[in-house]
């Protein structure tokens, strides 16, 4: 079951049930079922709630994103428009054969996007087989098998350790700060000192912080890339679209929350000057407390009272996250460049491995930045409170017992591989004996145990690697059960049609005629789009390939449809 909010919904569900009239209760021991998030609207649940409640991790579903329900509001937002001020009945008739129209037309229209989802799911099952089988021949058999009974005593009993996260943390979530500060925030305005009575400033606030993630986000994806398609430049058009509409909300609230902001607003912009381009949203200053000019005449900085003290609560986990991720992301690197250097060999599988670690380290370059932004705000709001951090410096970002070399080494490295002799370490090679370790391993919340947090970091790099593998195999499985029952109905509905041929035998001869016409008609048209359908899926592979999605040859090859009507 997908729903919006199916984190709340399903708490009471069974409860709901009973209060139900007995004809439609539902017998909940006659069958089981899954609650999930839609992938779209998770993204506005918290991490814990949206990682337990995640379509990526529940079995069956495939690459489903539950989002299908929302579309058809693309369809029917205008009908509703030009039928909003007709009579009920009319409305409602002009609705009716609008979504008619719609299903009808997607019915008939099934054989190109089934096939084209067909062929995409293969080529991505297939490629996605093949990154598991390389993480997993790393893995020793027993600690994959206690792996997999973790994940299905998750999958029975949601209350147990969840695999797809960190299990330890140590350090108050992010989400556990905003709670507490929200609890205190509801104490001051219960006791009637708030300063906007109805207003959330930890909600503020948080947008605040939502916004620089976005904003950090979508400067990366401009970055990395090159060559814009139209398609992907209509996507960042729509991103940054989307952008400023939040930036305008959190405009209006900083009105409220932070009258100072509005000067601070305005002189920028006329440093700017009148000819200046106007900014992209990701490079827009939000101008938060942290941000805002301070002085002996001004030292709430134009904020209202206590919003500093929030922002600088919020700064600090921002702070104390950053770095445990960052330190998991570092345990996997670790992992999988060992790995590499000792048993990949060849050009192929050295660039796969070099893709899967390039995608870590990605990962490990946005936990800095965020890291980054976080400590430059807390200095601004706190210097004593930023006092058990320090800066975050490229040389920091290391692991100890790193070999320190750099790329090139370790492909030399690697083609020494098999030569007969060991490879020599490179003369001006950094030694181990004079290294320290970065502070970023004796800062808050590090691990002293370093293999535990190895073993996790691994741990969740595996079961998300297999839940990717699983889904898309789901999806194929899926697909080709979607094809066969497509088949299956037009060959049910054309024997329906044909049923009624003779189905008004007291009609007089003309009514009985044009019955029969008619059914019969109907009954053609299915066997003949039966026939088209099963013809196309048939085609091979290569030649759809080319025709529908334009995959290559060498993919193509790899995804076999002969067999899906056999």
């Amino acid at each position: 079951i997908s729903y919006d909010i199916a984190c709340q919904w399903q708490k009471t569900l069974r409860e709901r049930n009973e209060k139900m009239p007995e004809e439609i209760r539902l017998n909940f021991e006659a069958f089981t079922y899954q609650c999930a998030l839609p992938v779209w609207h998770a993204g506005s649940h918290n991490e814990e709630c949206a990682t337990q409640n995640s379509l990526s991790f529940k079995m069956g579903v495939g690459e489903a994103d539950g989002e299908g329900v929302e579309r058809v509001w693309s369809v029917l937002n205008p009908a509703a428009y030009h039928t909003k001020d007709a009579g009920r009945g009319q409305r409602v008739d002009s609705l009716e054969d609008k979504i008619d129209s719609h299903n009808y037309l997607k019915n008939i229209g099934q054989g190109d996007p089934l096939q084209r989802k067909l062929i995409v799911a293969i080529a991505e099952r297939d490629c996605q087989v093949s990154a598991f089988k390389e993480i997993t021949a790393t893995i020793e058999p027993q600690v994959r098998k206690e792996w997999k009974n973790m994940i299905s005593e998750w999958v029975k009993d949601s209350s147990k350790p969840n695999p797809y996260t960190l299990s330890r943390r140590d350090c108050p979530t992010e989400a556990e700060v905003r709670l507490e500060i929200k609890r205190d925030e509801d104490a001051v305005i219960a006791a009637g000192r708030g300063p906007l009575p109805g207003c959330s400033a930890t909600a503020f606030l948080i947008a605040g912080l939502q916004i620089e993630d976005a904003q950090r986000q979508l400067v990366v994806q401009v970055a990395g890339t090159r060559l814009v398609t139209a398609d992907q430049e209509d996507k960042l058009h729509d991103w940054r679209r989307a952008l400023l509409v939040k930036i305008g909300k959190f405009r209006k609230l900083q009105k409220r929350f932070m009258p100072g902001a509005a000067v601070a607003i305005l002189d920028a912009e006329n440093e700017r000057g009148e000819d200046a381009a106007p900014q992209k949203p990701e490079n827009i200053k939000l101008w938060m407390p942290s941000q805002m000019p301070v002085s002996a005449l001004n030292p709430s900085r134009g904020c209202a009272t206590g919003l500093i003290a929030m922002e600088t609560k919020l700064r600090a986990s921002q702070c104390l996250n950053a770095l445990v991720t960052l330190r998991a992301c570092l345990h996997a690197k670790r992992f999988l460049i060992t790995f590499r250097n000792a048993n990949v060999t060849g050009q192929i599988q050295s660039t796969k491995a070099r893709t899967l670690i390039d995608q870590v380290g990605e990962r490990v370059e946005a936990c800095a930045q965020k890291y980054r932004h976080a400590h430059g705000a807390l200095i601004s709001l706190n210097p004593d409170s930023a006092a058990r951090f320090r800066e975050l410096r490229p040389e920091d970002i290391t692991l100890d017992g790193d070999a320190g070399e750099s790329d090139a080494a370790a492909r030399k490295k690697l083609a020494m591989i098999g030569a007969g002799r060991g490879a020599r370490a490179p003369r001006n090679a950094a030694g181990t004996s004079k290294r320290l370790m970065s502070w970023i391993w004796m800062a808050p919340g590090a691990l002293d145990d370093e293999e535990v947090h190895l073993h996790e970091s691994v741990r969740v790099e595996w079961v998300h690697t297999r839940a990717r593998k699983v889904r898309w195999e789901e999806e194929v499985h899926t697909l080709r059960e979607e094809m066969w029952r497509v088949l299956r109905y037009l060959v049910w509905q054309s024997a329906w049609w044909r049923a009624r041929v003779e189905s008004r035998p007291d009609a007089v001869a003309e009514v009985a005629a044009g019955v029969r016409a008619y059914a019969l008609k109907q009954a053609d048209l299915h066997d003949r789009l039966r026939v088209f359908f099963q013809t196309k899926w048939k085609m091979p592979v290569i030649e759809a390939a080319r025709r529908v999605v334009a995959l290559d040859a060498a993919v193509a090859e790899d995804a076999d449809l002969n067999d899906l009507f056999a």
